[in-house]
């Protein structure tokens, strides 16, 4: 998952505190003198995390403890070090001046080698003056051994929160609210890992996650303390209706660091981890619903601050010349919600469907805001002058509380060049006198007329055999004819089934955009039903479609499968949609398609 990644990588650079400073391996010893039936512990230690360690031979001395790998962060007054390390425990087999060789460690490509070590070996100690030395866990270089308390569980963790920023738990319908997931570190507590995150489903709201380029850390006031922190998610959230709705929570497993109050040999604290939950609990958000007074008819759900423009890029042109027109709002609000009005203008005027322009930014200062702009093709049919009927755009604000609406100025197109507007045919023709009288002729020639003997030429014998020769061809284009027509269900269902694969088709080549595939699938299923049952879309509500359906005596498994599916393709654009989402909704349109030609089929 990439935002587990993400919180990751932002953990190791936070949490584990890896100064970008300079790569340092060294090598030591607990103690520098010991006696022959001694035992040291010699530690190979780095500032960074490298790889491909490589101890010594250990010439002179008996291994007979490890090697032990260690992990440590130390936070002192708010500086963090970073310790990796690789421990032995060593047994000198003669007695004199003894080295312990060069370890090697990589790091970021490079090979680095540890110092040598210098021991001086003597005579074998008593007992007792063994014990003294307190060489062994809980001391070092000669001090007295320290207590060794257990770790309180109940403190486990502490200097850790995870918060949640609402900026408004009180928003109208519609309007935009931020949501902003911190976790704060104090500087005397660590974070190893993250395990799992389950993150709220934001149900009855429209969610979009805003993408973080990088998680980085900051110091920042939490409680009135200083604490560093990272944002884990930001997101902007639309209540879908009016209410109380419930806000999940967010919740992640956390590796944490706890200290033990020991030492090691060497004076580091000893460091252990442990798994625990943290959430933010669950949210009550009181969505108040849109007041009903005053609203304008043509209000279609817009909530902000918006501004709104009708612009074409010309007025004057000639017949069959294309004009752009740009309806637009820009602004702060539900912009990836709010629907543009339509231009009115004649028929004369042919205008195709527009082209979304959309240049949205949501971000945690407003929501949501930009602009939303659909551009027209116009194309004028004839000569003369044409009126675009002013457009009107309605939006409730929420800074006011009160309903605002923006009228655009009427648009004159004047064509000045083209074919002129035809006009309807007089009642009753008017016809000029030269229409009725023709000049007289005074004087006429008659010519004989020669007669010829039509039974004997080739066009006589041709016309008596033509009929009997085209009589099968007749019958057989006849039975053709009568067959195709029986067929009118077959033919009906082609046409259907080339209409459906057109726009799955669609849909499939749009896998991955969820607006383009959700629209294309949408206009599937409408065009699929206009087909089959004879409605348009302006009659496909959801009552009409299930009576329609059932009068048809489609099963109730296969309408409730189509409902569900032209619900969710209505839905889609209020919510996020994985792809294998968008994969499953597309098998499954095939699927319910499929069943519903073969019923329709079957009843027909």
């Amino acid at each position: 998952m990439k935002f587990i990644t993400n919180i990751s990588c932002a953990l190791v650079l936070l949490f584990s505190s890896l100064a970008w400073s300079q790569f340092t391996f060294v090598s030591e010893v607990s103690r520098n003198s010991i006696g022959i039936n001694e035992r040291i512990e010699v530690r190979f230690s780095m500032n960074q995390d490298g790889d491909n360690f490589n101890p010594p031979n250990f010439e002179n001395f008996k291994v007979v403890g490890g090697p032990m790998h260690s992990v440590s962060q130390v936070w002192v007054n708010g500086k963090a070090s970073f310790t990796k390390s690789f421990s032995y425990y060593l047994v000198p087999e003669k007695k004199g001046i003894l080295q312990i060789g060069t370890a090697t460690i990589e790091y970021r490509g490079t090979v680095y080698k540890s110092n040598v070590v210098t021991v001086k070996v003597g005579d074998a100690v008593q007992q007792q003056q063994r014990q003294q030395q307190n060489y062994g866990y809980g001391g070092y270089y000669g001090r007295q051994p320290q207590s060794q308390p257990q770790i309180d569980r109940s403190k486990m963790g502490e200097g850790i929160f995870l918060d949640r920023e609402i900026s408004n738990t009180n928003p109208y319908v519609n309007e935009p609210i931020t949501v902003v997931y911190r976790l704060y570190v104090s500087h005397n507590a660590g974070v190893r890992n993250i395990g799992q995150a389950e993150l709220p489903k934001y149900k009855n709201f429209w969610s979009h996650t805003i993408d973080e380029k990088e998680m980085r850390v900051q110091v920042g006031q939490y409680k009135g303390k200083e604490y560093r922190y990272i944002v884990l998610q930001k997101v902007v959230l639309l209540p879908l209706k009016d209410g109380t709705l419930d806000l999940e929570p967010f919740e992640l497993n956390l590796q944490i660091e706890s200290m033990t109050g020991r030492y090691d040999i060497f004076g580091a604290p000893e460091i252990v981890l442990n798994e625990k939950q943290y959430s933010t609990g669950s949210k009550k958000i009181n969505v108040k619903p849109l007041p009903l007074e005053n609203q304008p008819i043509d209000f279609t759900g817009a909530v902000g601050k918006f501004d709104f423009k009708v612009t074409p890029n010309k007025t004057t042109v000639k017949a069959n010349e294309t004009i752009e027109l740009n309806v637009s709002v820009n602004g702060s609000g539900n912009l990836d919600l709010l629907n543009l009005p339509k231009p009115v203008a004649p028929a004369v005027l042919e205008i195709y469907d527009p082209q979304l322009i959309e240049k949205i930014n949501k971000n945690i200062k407003t929501g949501m805001d930009g602009s939303k702009t659909e551009k027209y093709t116009i194309v004028p049919q004839y000569k003369g002058k044409y009126v675009i009927k002013p457009m009107s755009f309605s939006y409730f604000d929420v800074a006011s509380k009160t309903y605002k609406t923006i009228t655009s100025e009427e648009i004159v197109i004047d064509v000045t060049e083209g074919p002129e507007l035809p006009t309807n045919l007089p009642e009753k023709d008017e016809l000029s006198n030269s229409d009725v009288f023709v000049d007289i002729v005074k004087e006429v020639n008659f010519d004989t007329e020669e007669k010829s003997n039509f039974f004997d030429t080739n066009l006589f014998y041709f016309l008596l055999i033509a009929p009997i020769v085209a009589m099968p061809l007749v019958v057989l284009v006849d039975r053709q004819r009568k067959k195709a027509a029986g067929d009118i269900v077959g033919n009906r269902l082609r046409t259907n089934n080339r209409l459906a694969k057109k726009y799955l088709g669609e849909a499939k080549r749009n896998l991955g955009n969820k607006d383009k595939f959700y629209e294309a699938l949408e206009r599937c299923l409408h065009n699929f039903l206009k087909a089959k049952l004879h409605i348009e879309t302006s009659e496909m509500s959801n009552d009409i479609i299930v009576e329609t359906l059932r009068n048809k005596n489609i099963s109730e498994e296969s309408i409730q499968a189509f409902m569900h599916l032209k619900e969710t393709c209505e839905m889609a654009r209020y919510s996020q949609m994985s792809v294998e989402t968008m994969n499953n909704d597309y098998a499954q349109a095939a699927d319910v398609i499929s069943s519903l030609e073969k019923q329709f089929k079957t009843l027909k």
